[in-house]
């Protein structure tokens, strides 16, 4: 670490109002710390890591907790990916994807450092767990110098590496509200190795719950078609109200391939982005409706 950041102090606070005002004290110059596994791998001349002087550690804050409460989900900031992956809760009925998405979050040695908060606060375009918490309505729990303040995780991200945390905040908690045991969810994503290490090409997360045939609710999250990740809200308006059949799911999959704006890169075509976000839109689409039975 002392090859990548010339750092001044390594602080370890013990409750959350210290982990605040450190993070008060020195503003831009400070970094919260869990997992590690997205900010110690970073090299010198990056403009996210040059200016920090300052780790805060908020590994004693006891932030690793997944709770189940009678009206929503409670899971702490620094829990562990692989935590998240073996919750009896998630394994099953509408958060299934969660635990999806969870699984294929990078190797099972990395999962367990990685935690959820990370991978939110970290804000990349393809950040895994990010998708099942957009289209579950997840609320994330920050607090600060005035107090606490719940941000909905669709106005959480504001660019590539940016949220809508302020300097001095510290993401506490992500809250899920309860869902019937009838909706389904689903996650799939699109490697351009296939290998457990690489980031998604694309990837997809999606919701259902219906009525009678009829489907009440929906949700489709994309991740690494934009720089953040998004909900396709024409895709999602097709499904709301109607019969879910073949034909509709099909509508909504070439919808939400038409709401993206995805860049070439080493990884994968803006084009082939866009063809892959309708199949497996698609796919996640008819995996969540058969499990919805």
């Amino acid at each position: 670490m002392s090859v990548q950041f010339q750092i001044e102090e390594y602080h370890r606070p013990r409750v959350a109002a210290q982990a605040v005002e450190i993070l008060s004290r020195y503003g831009r110059k400070a970094r919260v710390i869990a997992g590690g596994t997205d900010i110690l791998p970073l090299r010198p001349g990056a403009k996210r890591i040059d200016s920090i002087n300052h780790l805060v550690d908020i590994s004693n804050l006891d932030l690793n907790y997944v709770e189940n409460a009678d009206d929503q989900i409670r899971i702490g900031a620094a829990t562990d990916i692989n935590t998240i992956s073996a919750y009896p809760l998630f394994l099953s009925g509408p958060y299934r994807a969660l635990s999806e998405a969870a699984r294929s979050h990078s190797t099972p040695t990395i999962r367990n450092q990685a935690t959820i908060g990370g991978n939110l606060c970290n804000a990349s375009p393809c950040a895994d767990l990010a998708l099942p918490l957009l289209v579950m309505d997840a609320v994330l729990v920050a607090t600060g110098p005035n107090g606490q303040r719940d941000i909905p995780i669709e106005s959480f991200f504001k660019g590539a590496n940016f949220t809508a945390l302020n300097t001095d905040e510290l993401l506490l908690e992500i809250r899920i509200p309860q869902y019937p045991q009838k909706a389904a969810s689903a996650f799939l994503k699109l490697r351009r190795q296939q290998t457990a290490i690489d980031v998604a090409v694309v990837n997809v997360a999606t919701f259902l719950f219906g009525n009678k045939d009829r489907c009440k609710v929906a949700g489709i999250a994309l991740g690494a078609v934009g720089p953040i990740a998004l909900r396709a809200k024409k895709a999602e308006s097709i499904l709301r109200g109607a019969e879910l059949n073949q034909p509709i799911i099909q509508k909504a999959a070439a919808t939400a391939a038409q709401e993206v704006r995805p860049i070439s890169d080493v990884r994968a075509t803006a084009d082939y982005r866009k063809k892959m976000v309708r199949v497996m839109v698609q796919r996640s689409l008819e995996s969540s409706l058969r499990r919805c039975g």
